[in-house]
């Protein structure tokens, strides 16, 4: 996996800000071709349900996400 760009992190930000209780925060499905695209699957996972995309932080992700708190 390469260095994180900004807009990586922002992008990561934004899931976790937006997140409900079960961690999936919902995509625009515009959005959502372009992120899967360009977003580490190590770090973000995608998933369609009921026409509805959603995208969530992996353990990874938020493992990252927490230690940027301290960067």
């Amino acid at each position: 996996m390469e260095k994180l760009e900004m807009q990586h992190k922002h992008v990561m930000r934004l899931i976790e800000r937006d997140r409900n209780t079960d961690g999936w925060a919902t995509v625009s499905d515009q959005l959502a071709l372009h992120l899967q695209a360009n977003m580490p699957p190590e770090l973000v996972t995608f998933e369609k349900v009921d026409g509805v995309v959603r995208a969530r932080l992996t353990e990874e992700g938020q493992n990252v996400m927490d230690a940027m708190k301290w960067l």
